[in-house]
């Protein structure tokens, strides 16, 4: 099992002048700066419908990496999904890439209004840019911080949201433990 506590909480991961993801590991109260984006140039995005298809398949992935890193799988959870789906639509209206968008409620006020207010520990990794699931993982693992909020065994429900914008998506995922 791995720990984020030799992690910084937040981190923020600058490849060019393209921010594409950060990740928040908590236990208390915390806030993150918002990170303004510069404009996408990758290929086309697939449309919003599609977006479902591509949480699906992050969970999937997600899941085998947590096995194969002795983890048990991580279990959706509806109210997760929606807080998450939520805050990637919000960073995508303001094109910032953060934990907590202007005028947006914090992540454990998010998680607490999607209904776990009792959480012991939780977790976000956001990212844009990433055109598939597959690459989005895999820049999440490559970081130490994101793998070890991905990794944690300790987290056990997760909350998916892709938002497409054009050609641009934007990632959440929330994860807790009760």
């Amino acid at each position: 099992m791995r720990s984020a506590s030799s992690f910084p909480t937040v981190v923020t991961i600058v490849v060019g002048v393209t921010v594409v993801a950060t990740a928040l590991l908590t236990v208390g109260p915390a806030a993150s700066p918002a990170v303004p984006v510069a404009s996408a140039t990758a290929a086309a995005a697939p449309p919003a419908a599609d977006t479902a298809r591509l949480e699906v398949r992050l969970l999937a992935a997600v899941n085998r990496a947590r096995r194969k890193d002795g983890c048990r799988r991580l279990r959706p959870a509806e109210g997760l999904h929606g807080s998450a789906a939520a805050h990637s639509a919000a960073m995508a209206a303001q094109r910032t890439l953060s934990h907590q968008v202007p005028g947006e409620p914090s992540l454990r006020d998010r998680i607490a209004a999607a209904g776990y207010g009792d959480v012991s520990r939780l977790g976000e990794v956001v990212a844009m840019g990433p055109k598939s699931a597959r690459s989005a993982l895999k820049r999440w693992l490559a970081s130490p911080p994101h793998r070890a909020v991905l990794l944690d065994c300790r987290l056990r429900l997760a909350g998916l949201g892709v938002h497409a914008v054009g050609r641009q998506l934007w990632w959440t995922i929330d994860l807790v433990r009760r």
